[in-house]
């Protein structure tokens, strides 16, 4: 299992949007992902349609080392995808909450998630605080999303330093992953300057701007099931083909074979809805059926 913080100490560079989409994407190829929101604005749970769940990762945090795992076990909720689940956040999430740096780490590792999960995702809130200290230390890697502007990408090597200092033994910044790109001049120079203050570790594959990851937010649908052949959903397609060293053809085959799933059963939905029988009695003729035996 791998525990991956997504982090950024700016706001608006579209943490929650990769989060969301990675841990889609993964759960669509066939792993099984956990997500954790732990940032105060519970956008991550919005954008998995979950919304704030009781318990959530608050009171995690503020629960006793011997309480925590199961309260963090029992705060463990399911989404729309079977192999994604969530633990939600709230707005009363703020950094006076962590009274232990460490707390979430012996949390996790406590409950063996290892059984459960592949991987385990964490949206965090911007800023380097007690917050984003959890997540770092209990992480093995850090994956950036960063803006392609000035003050956004002279930041991340003042971050990185920041982390090293307050977090010695947490995950370490290995990925960062260029977001709102267009191909132009400008953009193409923070790249290059990126590249250059971050050698190997920043990913070939940018995030493009596309006005589908806010359709899919708004509409609140999946964008690889309602949206696979936009431009965005191709870029996280290979993306994710770049950061997990998975094989980008199987992933595209998974994602189209869940799409056109998703697509039949949307239809045999509206088919029986309109027909006036909706759960279909024949299904639930096969259910009892299958209680008898």
């Amino acid at each position: 299992m791998k525990i991956i913080s997504i982090l950024n100490h700016k706001g608006g560079v579209g943490k929650t949007t990769f989060t969301g989409s990675v841990a889609q994407a993964l759960a669509l190829t066939g792993y099984r992902v956990l997500a954790i929101d732990n940032d105060s604005q519970h956008n991550l749970s919005s954008l998995l349609n979950t919304g704030v769940r009781q318990p959530n990762i608050l009171d995690v945090y503020r629960a006793a080392d011997g309480a925590a795992p199961k309260l963090f076990l029992g705060a463990v909720v399911k989404t729309g995808l079977p192999n994604l689940h969530i633990v939600t956040s709230c707005g009363g999430l703020i950094d006076g909450a962590v009274g232990d740096v460490y707390h979430l780490k012996h949390t996790i590792e406590t409950c063996g998630l290892e059984r459960y999960y592949d991987f385990v995702l964490i949206d965090n809130a911007p800023g380097l605080d007690k917050l984003q200290a959890a997540a770092v230390n209990a992480c093995h890697e850090v994956f950036v999303p960063t803006e392609l502007r000035q003050f956004a990408v002279d930041g991340l090597v003042e971050m990185e330093r920041t982390l090293k200092n307050r977090c010695p033994y947490g995950g370490r910044v290995t990925r960062i992953i260029p977001n709102f790109y267009r191909n132009i001049r400008r953009h193409n120079t923070f790249l290059a300057a990126l590249n250059t203050m971050f050698p190997g570790r920043v990913a070939s594959t940018c995030i493009p701007v596309d006005p589908v990851f806010d359709e899919v937010v708004t509409e609140g649908k999946i964008l690889f099931l309602h949206r696979l052949y936009s431009k965005g959903a191709a870029s996280y397609i290979k993306l994710v083909h770049e950061l997990f060293m998975l094989d980008e053809e199987n992933v595209w085959d998974s994602m189209s074979n869940k799409r056109n799933e998703h697509i039949r059963e949307q239809a045999r939905e509206r088919f029986f809805r309109r027909a006036g029988s909706w759960p279909p009695i024949v299904a639930q003729d096969e259910e009892e059926g299958d209680e008898h035996e």
